[in-house]
């Protein structure tokens, strides 16, 4: 549900945290159902941003922070 007010959308969120995109926004910038999108916090606003990129092709090309078995053996450390 949302509602137009002096020429903005204005969503309601949801007991689960949901709020809809309203169908004038999604169009304008064509998201879809499925899409990913970014939530940026500035000073005390929050900017969502369609992500442009497949989230699994953003997975597939990037690397591993550190090498998998040197970050098992750091957990391993600490729960020690």
């Amino acid at each position: 549900m949302h509602f137009l007010l002096l020429g903005m959308n204005v969503g309601k969120m949801s007991k689960k945290g949901q709020i809809v995109i309203p169908k004038e926004i999604r169009d304008r910038f064509g998201i879809k159902p499925g899409d990913a999108v970014i939530f940026k916090i500035q000073g005390d606003k929050v900017i969502i941003e369609k992500i442009q990129e497949k989230m699994s092709d953003i997975l597939k090309n990037s690397k591993p922070v550190e090498n998998s078995l040197e970050f098992q053996k750091k957990l391993r450390d600490e729960w020690e």
